[in-house]
């Protein structure tokens, strides 16, 4: 017979647990936000999160683990909110798009601890963070793919390599992203969204324009 978590001021074992993973998934992002990856230890970490290191270990097996944590949680958040915009859109391709690179541009521009988890942190940690993010990204080009595809807003059936052309395009906006936050968020977020949408409607245009 299972045993059941004894109950601490009405909150079980697990509730806790459960309480406290969060605690420092919140801690680490702040952390990682402010002092970046390299300086975010354990202590900091929990003294952000106002817990033991004893409680550290009890949810992760070292800053790496989460990190990767944190990072999911992140990026499903910002799936979350360009999913939202998607579904509220005009179905059409410009503003579909327009819709997406306005919830990821005013998510991170809003965020900066994300934007910077995002955007930089993530990088050149480990081969298994690395992995960890280009997994990611490769669900942004398939997500974004799979949503054009079914709402009939582009035809590039003729490329050989379609899904390359997604994960170009996942690339090439956050490489702006990464310009605009390393510009402090000068330029109006209208503007970084029509450079952006640019290659998207390029992308889409390619078909019509293309020598028959």
């Amino acid at each position: 017979m299972p045993q059941k978590s004894r109950r601490y001021r009405g909150s079980s074992g697990d509730q806790r647990r459960s309480e406290r993973y969060e605690q420092l998934l919140n801690a680490g992002l702040s952390v990682i936000g402010n002092q970046g990856y390299a300086a975010a230890s354990v202590r900091s970490i929990c003294s952000e999160a106002g817990l033991t290191e004893r409680y550290f270990y009890e949810s992760f097996a070292n800053r790496e683990a989460l990190l990767a944590e944190v990072y999911k949680t992140q990026t499903r958040y910002l799936k979350s909110r360009m999913l939202a915009a998607f579904e509220a859109s005009e179905r059409n391709t410009a503003a579909f798009s327009r819709a997406g690179l306005q919830a990821f541009f005013d998510t991170l521009s809003q965020n900066p601890d994300i934007a910077r988890l995002l955007l930089f942190e993530i990088l050149g940690v480990s081969d298994t963070i690395d992995e960890l993010y280009y997994e990611a990204m490769e669900e942004f080009a398939v997500l974004i793919r799979a949503l054009t595809e079914s709402l009939g807003l582009a035809d590039i059936s003729d490329i050989p390599d379609q899904g390359m052309v997604y994960a170009g395009l996942v690339g090439a906006v956050l490489q702006i992203a990464r310009r605009w936050a390393l510009t402090n968020y000068r330029e109006p977020v209208d503007s970084v969204i029509e450079s952006s949408l640019f290659l998207f409607v390029a992308a889409t245009n390619y078909s019509a324009a293309k020598p028959q």
